[in-house]
C-alpha cells in the first residue's frame, strides 16, 4: 500500500517520467477532469441553497489549504488557538478523524483546549458549544462548507506553492487556484525556505490572483527537543551531530530543511508515507540505518512520535529525540490578530 502511495505521489509532483508513467498521468488527468465537475456542482449546489449551510451558534475560524497536505494547518491551528487563549476567550478545535496522529497531537499539545475528533463538523460544533467554547477552530476546514464560518484563512506553502498546477488526482490541488476568492487571510508557510526574491515574486503573484486578500509571512520554529522521558533540550543541542531523520509526513524535505538549519548532519534520512502507521519492523530498520552510519541522534516529528511511542522502542530509546515545532509570524500578524479581533462583533453568515 505504502509502495503504490509513494508512486501516485511521484506521478501528481511529476517526479518520473517513464512511458507508463506518462500514460498513467494522462489516466489521471482524465479522473482529475471528473473531479474538477464534482467540485463544481458542489460549490453551485451550496451557492443556489440547494445545500444547507449551518451556524454553530459562536465565531469560527477555518484554517485550512488548496493543496494536499504539508502546509502546516495542524500547527496553524494550534498556533490560532493560543491567540485566541490570549486574547481571552475560551476556543475548541474540531478536527476530521481521518489522521488520528494529528489528533492526538492535538490533545496533547493543548491541555486546555477541548479538541473534538470526526466527521460530522456540525454536530461537533454544537457539541463544542453547548460545553462552553467560546470560539471554534476548525482544523482542515476550507473544503468543508456546511459549517459557515466568521474568518476564513488559507495556507500556501511558499515553496511548493499549487504543484503542477493540476488537480487532484493528476496534482495536488484540491480545489482550482480561484478559489482563494472565498479565503479572508492568506498564510505563506515555510516563507524561509526561499529566497528574498522567490518571496518578492511570490507576493506579486498572489496580488494578481487575489489583490484585496491580506498576507501573513509565517515559517516553522523549532522550539526544543524532547527524548522519550518527557526531559527537554535545546533545539540547537543537535549542532554538528550526525542524526538520523525520520518522518511520515508529506513534507519531509521541510523537516531535512529545519534539521541542517539547526547545524545537524543528516546522515540518514528515511521517509515514510503521510499518516504512515509504523510497524516493529520499521523500529528495527531505523535502529539498523542509524547504527550503520554511526548517527549519535534519531530526530523524529512529534506526528510521528505519537505512533511508535507504543512499540518496543529499546533498540533506538537511548538516541530518540521528537523535534517540537511552533508557528513564528515573520510579517503581517497585524492582519491575522485584527481578523481574530473582528470575531467579536460575532458571526457574518
Amino acid at each position: 500500500m505504502n509502495t503504490i502511495r509513494s508512486y501516485m505521489v511521484s506521478l501528481m509532483r511529476d517526479r518520473s517520467s517513464s512511458i507508463f508513467d506518462e500514460v498513467m498521468k494522462g489516466l489521471l488527468w482524465v479522473i482529475s477532469l471528473i473531479y474538477g465537475v464534482c467540485i463544481n456542482i458542489v460549490a453551485w449546489a451550496y451557492e443556489k441553497g440547494i445545500r444547507k449551510r449551518y451556524k454553530a451558534g459562536v465565531p469560527v475560524v477555518s484554517v485550512g489549504n488548496i493543496t494536499l497536505g504539508g502546509t502546516g494547518k495542524t500547527p496553524f491551528s494550534v498556533f490560532i488557538a493560543d491567540e485566541i487563549l490570549k486574547l481571552g476567550r475560551k476556543p475548541a478545535i474540531i478536527i476530521r478523524g481521518y489522521g488520528k496522529d494529528e489528533s492526538k497531537m492535538l490533545k496533547e499539545e493543548l491541555a486546555d483546549v477541548p479538541v473534538y475528533v470526526g466527521q460530522d463538523r456540525v454536530r461537533l460544533a454544537e457539541e463544542a458549544r453547548k460545553e462552553g467554547a467560546e470560539v471554534i477552530v476548525l482544523d482542515d476546514g476550507f473544503q468543508h462548507r456546511r459549517l459557515e464560518r466568521d474568518l476564513e484563512i488559507v495556507l500556501i506553502d511558499s515553496y511548493s506553492l499549487f504543484g503542477n498546477g493540476y488537480l487532484f488526482p493528476r496534482g495536488v490541488l484540491r480545489e482550482r487556484v480561484t478559489s482563494l476568492d472565498r479565503a479572508d487571510l492568506l498564510v505563506l508557510t515555510k516563507i524561509d525556505r526561499i529566497s528574498n526574491e522567490g518571496k518578492d515574486e511570490l507576493l506579486s503573484l498572489l496580488r494578481k490572483l487575489t489583490p484585496d486578500k491580506p498576507v501573513v509571512l509565517a515559517q516553522h520554529r523549532p522550539s526544543s527537543l524532547t527524548d522519550p522521558t518527557g526531559a527537554s533540550y535545546s533545539a540547537g543541542s543537535i549542532t554538528g551531530e550526525k542524526v538520523t531523520i525520520v518522518s511520515g509526513i508529506a513534507d519531509p524535505d521541510y523537516f531535512e530543511f529545519l534539521i541542517k538549519k539547526l547545524g545537524g548532519h543528516v546522515s540518514v534520512r528515511i521517509d515514510y508515507t503521510d499518516h504512515h502507521q509504523y510497524t516493529q519492523k520499521d523500529i528495527e530498520k531505523i535502529a539498523k540505518e542509524s547504527s550503520l552510519a554511526g548517527a549519535e541522534k534519531i530526530i523524529i516529528t512529534k506526528k510521528d512520535y505519537v505512533k511508535i511511542r507504543e512499540l518496543d522502542l529499546g533498540k533506538i530509546e537511548g538516541k530518540l529525540f521528537i523535534l517540537n515545532i511552533s508557528i513564528e509570524l515573520l510579517e503581517g500578524k497585524e492582519n491575522l490578530i485584527a481578523g481574530l479581533n473582528s470575531l467579536d462583533t460575532g458571526s457574518r453568515g
